[in-house]
């Protein structure tokens, strides 16, 4: 059976234009052409608009999500890694609601709360995040972590959000190198490398072997890569191999 490129969008609640983009940029492209040149998708078609929709969910940019699908050998097995995560976001969101309306209604009079608990559904992600990175790296990231809540201990605020605009206007440089066909060993991005080494010694001072692991962390977390390849597809993969040439020179 086939379905039209108006029942897949109707069906899905998408949008026709939503499927004759992914068709143009190959992320999803149909089985075949109908009569006056009607898109038709199949079954297979439609599990895999599912799982774009999924990622998209999720918050992967639509120029990463081809390459986490291409990377996806088993559908059962990642289908089920999506719901994980889903679910894992839905109790991250569930906890930041209940947190907004316990300090609603203590600004208003109606129960008391501690500054501590102003921030409950926040640490837990940190902490979660941390518990990530032991299984994949080893014992070894706590003391980063360690170190990392202790350099920040008195950081306001306005010293996180300066800190992240000043982390995307650096990716925003190493992929305007990137786009500009400068090669990771090239003199200038190995400075700009240099200066991303300086802000994440600001948090923990990583020597070559967790700077390494940093830039592996980029390609190989979900959430790094769609941060960087929004910036610029496969900026991810090209700013590992530009740490790793920059931690070999420079790095015990």
């Amino acid at each position: 059976m086939a379905w039209t490129t108006a029942e897949v969008a109707r069906m899905s609640g998408t949008t026709a234009r939503t499927l004759r983009h992914y068709d143009a940029v190959g992320l999803l492209v149909p089985a075949g052409t109908g009569a006056g040149g009607v898109r038709l998708y199949e079954r297979e078609h439609l599990l895999r608009l599912q799982r774009i929709l999924l990622l998209r969910e999720l918050g992967v940019p639509v120029a990463v999500v081809g390459q986490v699908l291409d990377g996806e050998r088993d559908e059962v097995a990642a289908l089920r890694a999506h719901a994980d995560r889903l679910e894992e976001e839905g109790g991250r969101l569930a906890r930041l609601a209940e947190t907004a309306r316990r300090t609603a209604a203590h600004l208003e009079g109606e129960g008391d709360m501690t500054e501590q608990q102003f921030f409950e559904g926040l640490a837990s992600d940190r902490d979660r995040y941390e518990e990530e990175l032991v299984g994949r790296h080893g014992e070894g990231v706590r003391a980063a972590f360690a170190e990392a809540r202790e350099r920040t201990a008195g950081w306001s605020r306005e010293d996180y959000e300066r800190g992240g605009r000043e982390h995307r206007e650096l990716a925003e440089r190493m992929g305007a190198a990137k786009r500009g066909g400068a090669a990771p060993g090239d003199d200038a991005v190995q400075a700009l490398v240099a200066e991303h080494h300086a802000a994440v010694a600001a948090h923990w001072t990583p020597d070559r072997t967790a700077y390494r692991g940093l830039a592996d962390t980029y390609v190989e977390d979900e959430r790094f890569r769609a941060y960087y390849d929004d910036v610029e597809p496969g900026l991810a993969a090209w700013l590992r191999e530009a740490m790793g040439l920059w931690a070999d020179a420079h790095l015990a």
